[in-house]
């Protein structure tokens, strides 16, 4: 078999046989192709071959750095984001919180807190306030833009559900 197929790329090479390029289109005399069979090489071949093994080989290095870089920063990130967590839970009880602790409710979500500024200490609400703790530089999503745009526009309104009697 090996024979045959050394035949065959023996007569291709030696006549005036050509081929197509299947990158370009350009059409090329396979007797400058370097044809070679199966795993056997020649000497162009085996360069052209060791060449992408090694970049091959540096690629694959490259990912597995990458890798691990973007595995520190998720590590990272998800411990910045849980002490953010944590101190959005703690905040209300810091000094430097401007708010009475006793007048914060806590939702988190889509805001962290809802404040009825008075009631605590004077046992009347004197002001009602949405209040969004950020750390480490982060910003208002979406949803909050939209509660703080409703805020500022006073779009504010009140709803009391009753429940029936069934008794009725």
């Amino acid at each position: 078999m090996k024979k045959r197929a050394k035949e065959i790329i023996e007569t291709l090479s030696a006549n005036k046989f050509y081929g197509e390029c299947p990158c370009c289109g350009e059409t090329i005399p396979l007797g400058i192709a370097n044809l070679f069979y199966s795993d056997k090489f020649n000497k162009s071949a085996k360069e052209t071959y060791e060449s992408y093994r090694n970049d091959l080989k540096e690629q694959k290095m490259s990912l597995k750095e990458l890798k691990k870089g973007l595995m520190a920063k998720s590590e990272t990130s998800a411990r910045a984001i849980n002490i953010g967590l944590i101190m959005q839970r703690m905040f209300p009880s810091l000094r430097e919180f401007p708010y009475c602790c006793e007048d914060c409710r806590s939702l988190f979500e889509p805001v962290d807190y809802l404040v009825f500024k008075g009631l605590a200490n004077k046992g009347k609400v004197e002001k009602l306030l949405w209040i969004e703790i950020k750390t480490g530089g982060s910003r208002l999503n979406p949803h909050q833009k939209e509660i703080k745009s409703l805020v500022e526009n006073k779009k504010l309104f009140w709803d009391t559900y009753e429940i029936g009697d069934d008794n009725d």
